[in-house]
């Protein structure tokens, strides 16, 4: 275990005869250390702080513990890989060994579609057992997987690159996730999946679009003018012969 560090105010209770005298019930020196390590956040604490603040819904969090670092990158980027599988209370272990069975599909495939649209609202962060054990002591290992985490998420949640012009997303996007971390406190996979919202035309497009309308059914009306003038301009000349 490393050391634990007392902050100075604890220290000086700790040196205070008056603070003595108050704890002379029974309260040993190693169950104020004890209460002051239980004080601190636990990694799962901060894990769902951090979905809050990167996705800011009610989702569903899920901490498990169980080395998933071993899962290949070829299998893991298959389009058929069952990230749901760990968005459960207990996790199939038949996961670890997933082996696809077909060439990988595009995410346009319905199956696949469906398959992470069962993700939707849901995260979880998979804790290998031998770095479980370092982080219930170690705040500042705690503080650098949540910074690893952190750094994914961001990336993940940054607009894309590229507008398609005159289009905007409506409605609520929800997000997934699926973070797999090594002993060493690092991201070895992770999916973050998104949904929920449709594409359509922007403000701007919505108001051209509209104009466009009132142009046609103008157009239509005055053609419709017209069509009546030189209708009623044929009777009179037609008569006009008769006579």
């Amino acid at each position: 275990m490393n050391d634990l560090i007392i902050g100075q105010a604890n220290l000086s209770n700790f040196l205070s005869p008056a603070v003595s005298k108050s704890k002379s019930i029974g309260t040993s020196y190693k169950s104020i250390l004890a209460d002051e390590l239980k004080s601190e956040k636990t990694l799962s604490t901060m894990y769902n702080e951090t979905i809050t603040k990167y996705f800011g819904q009610s989702s569903q969090i899920y901490y498990h513990v169980m080395d998933a670092s071993g899962i290949s990158r070829e299998n893991w980027t298959h389009n058929d890989f069952p990230y749901e599988k760990f968005l459960e209370n207990q996790v199939d272990e038949s996961v670890l060994n997933w082996k696809p069975s077909r060439v990988n599909p595009s995410q346009l495939n319905s199956e696949v579609q469906s398959k992470l649209t069962a993700t939707l609202g849901k995260h979880t962060i998979v804790i290998p057992p031998e770095l479980e054990e370092k982080l219930e002591t170690d705040s500042n290992l705690r503080e650098k997987v949540i910074s690893n985490v952190e750094k994914l998420y961001n990336f993940h949640l940054q607009p894309p690159t590229f507008k398609m012009p005159g289009v905007k997303e409506y409605g609520t996007k929800i997000f997934g996730s699926v973070t797999i971390l090594n002993a060493k406190g690092e991201v070895e996979n992770c999916v973050v999946t998104s949904g929920g919202t449709i594409m359509g035309p922007d403000e701007e497009t919505l108001r051209e679009i509209e104009l466009e309308r009132i142009k046609k059914l103008k157009r239509k009306e005055l053609n419709a003018e017209l069509l009546e003038q030189a209708r009623i301009e044929y009777i009179m000349t037609r008569d006009s012969l008769i006579i």
